[in-house]
């Protein structure tokens, strides 16, 4: 199994590393930590597409 940095998971992914840094602190994406290095998976990667929960309806309306 290959793992990637936050650099290289980037570039998989398309998008700025700040983008996955994102991601990752608001558990949208997992990653693996062992101290300060983080590494992510394939796996990992594959969960970034998968739908995220939809919002239910009228939950972000304010009256």
């Amino acid at each position: 199994m290959q793992e990637y940095t936050y650099a290289e998971a980037a570039v998989k992914l398309r998008v700025a590393e700040t983008t996955l840094r994102r991601w990752v602190s608001k558990g949208r994406i997992s990653c693996h930590r062992l101290g300060r290095l983080v590494r992510f998976t394939d796996d990992d990667l594959a969960s970034a597409y998968k739908p995220s929960p939809a919002i239910p309806a009228g939950a972000g309306r304010r009256r």
